[in-house]
């Protein structure tokens, strides 16, 4: 239960906003503690080389943080032993957001992979090499998997046919990558687990999970009142944020899946290094959605939603501050109040 986004602005610059709401038990209940989008790039590779990105997960939440932690763990590893190779200079190149995603596919092929082979082995007493092989040893002994049940059931727990509800933690996951890098400009990529596919994403935006519904109708109908010079990377920064705010907000309010604060990633690369990337997720995450509430509710004029949006998120403008202005500049304050608090 959970919608994670992106939108591409420009070649340069982009958003990721997901919410915070997951069920945490066979019924459903519903707690706002999940970590949805993470940045994966560790300080040292910003500050010297300029790469951003950030990585967001659909499915079970476990797997989703064992893939972020990974990433990072992986890319602190590899830029240690290039600045080691290079006498502890800083190299001229890194990696690219094409590579990038080869990096984050390779983790999650592994991933499950492991996961995969080890209920296997739980289960069978073998994992999912050694069904390959055709074999397996137990005290020392060389076991033959002949057994066409098995064989079959092992089958339909490598590749979820029958939708097995066994291995569905593993499979039903998904994730969207999005970051900028000097080299290639600001790309986004789409991964799934259970299909096992990564491509870049073409249209501007990327949507996932349960609230992708309402996600992809909003932002396809905002996207086809686009020009297609617009649509290919001429977004306004602050109607796109506007926008996606607006869409998740839709989907807070159709899918009850969808909920919490929002965790709102905005890129710009051509900010200095250290400042290409910024993460919003406190009261002003949520003063952004309220603004876009009194939008959506002819409160306020598009140009006031947008020129609050711009203040909050990209001016660094204090909560108080804009707070105070949403009210100043609404037509009804009162009525105002009543869509704030959920009334009719």
């Amino acid at each position: 239960m959970t919608s994670i986004n992106a939108l591409r602005f420009n070649d340069y610059s982009g958003i990721m906003i997901c919410d915070e709401q997951r069920s945490w038990n066979p019924e459903d209940m519903k707690i706002f503690v999940s970590d949805k989008i993470k940045p994966i790039i560790p300080q040292e590779i910003i500050d010297e080389m300029g790469l951003v990105a950030a990585y967001g997960n659909t499915g079970t939440s476990t797997i989703g943080d064992e893939i972020k932690f990974t990433i990072s763990r992986k890319l602190h590893e590899e830029y240690k032993n290039l600045k080691e190779k290079n006498d502890g200079k800083i190299p001229e190149k890194f990696k690219t957001m094409e590579d990038m995603s080869e990096l984050v596919y390779g983790i999650i092929t592994g991933m499950k992979h492991n996961h995969i082979s080890q209920q296997m082995k739980g289960l069978y007493g073998f994992d999912s090499n050694d069904y390959m092989a055709g074999s397996y040893e137990k005290n020392g002994k060389k076991i033959e998997l002949k057994d066409k049940e098995i064989l079959e059931d092992c089958q339909k727990f490598m590749t979820w046919k029958g939708s097995i509800p066994d291995t569905k933690s593993v499979f039903m996951n998904a994730g969207i990558l999005a970051g900028y890098d000097d080299s290639t400009g600001f790309r986004i990529f789409h991964f799934s687990i259970w299909k096992m596919f990564k491509e870049e994403v073409d249209i501007a935006y990327a949507a996932g999970g349960s609230g992708s519904d309402m996600m992809q109708l909003y932002l396809s109908e905002f996207l086809s009142g686009k020009s297609p010079h617009e649509r290919r990377g001429h977004i306004d920064p602050l109607e796109g944020t506007l926008t996606m705010v607006k869409a998740l907000n839709i989907a807070c309010e159709r899918n009850f899946g969808v909920g919490g604060y929002y965790n709102i990633i905005l890129f710009n690369g051509k900010n200095p290094k250290n400042k290409r990337m910024i993460e919003i997720n406190d009261h002003r995450s949520r003063l952004a959605s309220e603004i876009g509430m009194a939008h959506h509710n002819e409160l306020i004029s598009f140009d006031t939603a947008r020129e609050l949006t711009g203040k909050l998120l990209f001016e660094g403008a204090s909560f108080e501050e804009v707070n105070d202005l949403l009210f100043k500049n609404c037509k009804d304050e009162q009525e105002l109040l009543h869509v704030l608090r959920g009334y009719k």
